[in-house]
């Protein structure tokens, strides 16, 4: 009896979860349907930085900061090379990467900060449901 043992349950976080990207022109572009959560090499990428400097700061941030402990980390995700399991990269939600990117001085960086800025200032629709009790045939 042969069985399938490439079938398995997709059950790590890194499967649920968007991640930013740089789109054409500079852009920044969500990528996925989940909560937002980097690596860190997604975020050297991301921010232009090397990641020396990106892990100092993101040290600083986890350390010193006064985030929730929720909003410090967001799961791990599986590094896997060669087919075998090296280990664990952990992922960083959107508030430690809003706050990394006024720690950290790179055109992307600039660019990030721009965005999430205008993003705070636009108004979102607003929805009012209008809820009709009792006779309606007025």
């Amino acid at each position: 009896m042969k069985t399938n043992d490439n079938a398995r349950v997709v059950t790590n976080i890194a499967y649920h979860r968007s991640y930013f990207d740089w789109g054409r022109n500079m852009l920044v572009v969500r990528k996925g349907e989940g909560e937002i959560a980097m690596t860190e090499g997604e975020l050297a990428k991301f921010f232009g930085v090397t990641w020396r400097k990106l892990n100092y700061r993101l040290q600083t941030i986890i350390k010193s900061s006064d985030f929730h402990p929720n909003e410090r980390g967001a799961g791990e995700e599986e590094v896997i090379i060669n087919g075998q399991l090296k280990g664990y990269a952990p992922l960083y939600p959107l508030p430690a990467i809003i706050a990394l990117s006024f720690l950290l001085n790179s055109t992307e960086a600039h660019l990030f900060r721009k965005y999430i800025s205008r993003r705070l200032q636009t108004e979102a629709a607003i929805i009012m449901p209008i809820f009709l009790v009792g006779n309606t045939k007025n």
